[in-house]
């Protein structure tokens, strides 16, 4: 009993430090002072500020849990400001509420003489740039209006000195003539942020607007799914302005953790996995088919949500199927997208700016020698777990990418959700349950949920499709230098010319030109051609230390190079 008591004061203590992080929360967003003495130590990684919707809701949520004078205050600060005048957008839906003198007046462009009229007038476009693309183009509805909230029943954008580092945030709140949600807009009136001036407005006017089309026409905020309304939000910022980028900002965070849960909800609130739906409409854009067809997959997900009672997870997974897709294996292909970024981006291929994209974090790197090792794993839902192998061991500076994907839908709209254990095997020789990757190595799943478990190989920045990849030509000797001590158990790699030759003549002299050893060797096929050669003369024996020239023969093909030799 006593126990229970314990349990229960800890959790009514830290129920109450989460509802004064979200009051404070408010508080930073209306730019106000909390003036709380609480010492409130946060369970959840540091986040980047950017949107404040995802506070409104929350707080919306637990309204009647905060004190009356708390109330008063978050009323205060999320009603509709008054503002000295407005002006209509020239598509007639906005209407965009602003001061010309004091703290709240536009302040876009900072160094320009007609400073406010020019901010009026981009952020203008801005907004009906934001709704063609949106509505006219990737076919969402619009949000319906406000019932006459904002003196007429036009959408409402107020511009205000929001706290620092937010861009802007939604509002809103159950209609009275249907079960829909009408909405307003706060943004930021100098953008003094990441992407600081008119580009900041152009971002939030795209990521916002779509906030007012998610909940106003197909779902309010469900506890669980925030990340997917920031994250679908975020891409709409890429999707509208391509060059702006913003979003760069965030993905470190993915990159980090591709290993966790898609379906988290802590740190950045889903920013970080907008990296998601670029992936959608990138690779349906680059097969060229149907270029719209990932923005489809993504709209579809909004009108599965609405028109069921399906977390946002399970409705992506069914807005997959009805294109003739699975969750598992598209998830385990973005797994390998994500994997070619930074210095390993190919042009052409994948992102398309994956060059400025973060490296992934491996979950382990290992390095395997044959014939077998097994490794004991765990993976949560919806998540990728990266492998990677150096092969070294040949001789071969070979590097072997595996990426195991858990496609358990079901556990990732769960909270608390339920991992899966299981153990990867690598092998050289295959076995009974064993999955041929690629050349000589084979690898092996073993679980009691295999059927929800994936793999994706990449040897040597090349995703495997075949039983084998050619490596074309070793372009040095290895180990180098080589030293009879330190490489006693291993033998030298020296290149061959590619040809269809088995077998190629391999000739060591020293600097002088004396030949020291000659032999017909087998080619190595299974990776990069080359032979191998003990580093041993013609009579078994030790060579001093020195540079000595190589010369290989397969078919008349020559190649010929320097190799070091240390018997110390």
């Amino acid at each position: 009993m006593k126990m229970l008591i314990v349990v229960l004061l800890i959790w009514t203590n830290l129920f109450a430090q989460s509802l004064e992080e979200l009051y404070n929360s408010v508080l930073t967003l209306g730019n106000k002072s909390s003036g709380s003495n609480i010492n409130i130590t946060s369970t959840t990684e540091p986040s980047k500020e950017k949107c404040g919707f995802s506070i409104v809701s929350e707080v919306k949520a637990n309204f009647n849990r905060f004190t009356t004078s708390q109330q008063k205050v978050i009323m205060n600060i999320l009603s509709r400001p008054e503002r000295q005048t407005s002006v209509v957008s020239s598509s007639g839906f906005f209407r965009i509420h602003f001061d010309t003198t004091g703290t709240h007046a536009p302040d876009y462009f900072p160094n320009e003489k007609n400073n406010i009229q020019l901010s009026i007038d981009s952020l203008v476009i801005a907004f009906d740039s934001s709704y063609n693309f949106e509505i006219n183009y990737l076919g969402y509805e619009q949000p319906p209006d406000d019932e006459g909230d904002g003196g007429d029943d036009l959408f409402d954008v107020y511009i205000t000195n929001l706290g620092t580092g937010y861009y802007g945030y939604t509002d809103f709140e159950k209609r009275t003539a249907d079960d829909r949600y009408k909405s307003f807009m706060v943004i930021d009136n100098k953008m003094d942020v990441p992407t600081p001036g008119i580009n900041g407005v152009r971002v939030t006017a795209a990521h916002e607007f779509h906030h007012a089309i998610q909940v106003g026409s197909y779902r309010p905020p469900l506890s669980g799914d925030e990340y997917y309304f920031e994250l679908t939000s975020t891409s709409m910022e890429e999707f509208v302005y391509n060059s702006i980028n913003d979003y760069y900002n965030y993905l470190p965070t993915y990159f980090k953790h591709p290993d966790r849960r898609f379906t988290y909800n802590v740190g950045n609130t889903g920013y970080d996995r907008v990296i998601w739906n670029i992936y959608l409409k990138e690779k349906f854009g680059q097969e060229g088919n149907d270029p719209k067809k990932g923005f489809d997959i993504i709209k579809k997900s909004w009108e599965i949500m609405r028109n069921h009672t399906r977390t946002a997870i399970e409705a992506l997974s069914l807005a997959l199927s009805q294109n003739g897709l699975d969750i598992k294996s598209s998830f385990n292909d973005f797994g390998a997208w994500c994997y070619f970024t930074g210095n390993r981006a190919q042009e052409g291929k994948y992102f398309s700016e994956a060059g400025n994209y973060p490296l992934i974090r491996p979950l382990a790197n290992y390095e395997y020698f044959p014939p077998k090792k097994t490794y004991s794993l765990s993976i949560q839902p919806i998540a990728n777990n990266y492998l990677i192998f150096d092969l070294g061991y040949s001789g071969i500076n070979d590097t072997l990418v595996s990426i195991v994907t858990n496609g358990d839908v079901n556990s990732a709209a769960k909270d608390p959700y339920p991992s899966i254990d299981y153990t990867y095997s690598l092998m050289t020789n295959p076995e009974e349950g064993s999955s041929h990757i690629v050349n000589e190595y084979y690898s092996k799943i073993t679980s009691d949920n295999r059927n929800y478990l994936t793999e994706i190989d990449i040897l040597n920045d090349q995703v495997v499709e075949g039983s084998s990849i050619p490596r074309g030509e070793l372009d040095h000797v290895y180990p180098q230098p080589y030293s009879y001590y330190k490489h006693s158990d291993i033998s030298l790699a020296v290149p061959v010319k590619n040809s269809l030759s088995d077998y190629a003549n391999l000739y060591i002299y020293t600097i002088s030109m004396n030949l020291v050893y000659n032999a017909q060797l087998e080619v190595n096929k299974s990776g990069r051609r080359m032979v191998k050669w003990s580093g041993l003369d013609n009579n078994g024996n030790t060579l001093p230390s020195g540079i000595y020239i190589y010369v290989t023969d397969s078919n008349g093909q020559i190649l010929k190079g320097k190799l070091a030799i240390i018997n110390d």
